[in-house]
């Protein structure tokens, strides 16, 4: 009986668990996409396409991550993103876009 109450006291913590990371992921991409969206002047289109391509790579690379697959693993996911905001962004704004995710991504790791 006491495995039985152990087990789906895992089962039900593990689930809650993964909710409440996608819930943070979601946040996370709405943040990230507000920043890019003041920084880069998107319009409606390219913020739509621009929040779409987040949701797509974000859960992606947070499993390759979460997995520690091989470095060309991540990288290449990585260069499929940015291959994606490439063919959205202007050439004004795919430079200030390399700049931004620089920036965002080493406030990241100091955080």
């Amino acid at each position: 009986m006491c495995k039985k109450i152990l087990f789906l006291f895992l089962i039900f913590f593990s689930v809650n668990n993964n909710y409440a990371q996608e819930i943070d992921s979601k946040k996370h991409i709405t943040k990230v996409h507000k920043i890019y969206e003041k920084e880069l002047d998107l319009n409606k289109s390219q913020s739509k396409l621009f929040k779409k391509i987040l949701s797509k790579y974000n859960p992606k690379l947070r499993k390759v991550i979460d997995s520690k697959v091989s470095k060309s693993e991540f990288n290449k996911l990585i260069k499929l993103e940015v291959l994606e905001v490439y063919d959205l962004l202007t050439r004004e704004q795919f430079k200030k876009y390399k700049n931004l995710k620089k920036n965002i991504e080493r406030n990241k790791i100091n955080k």
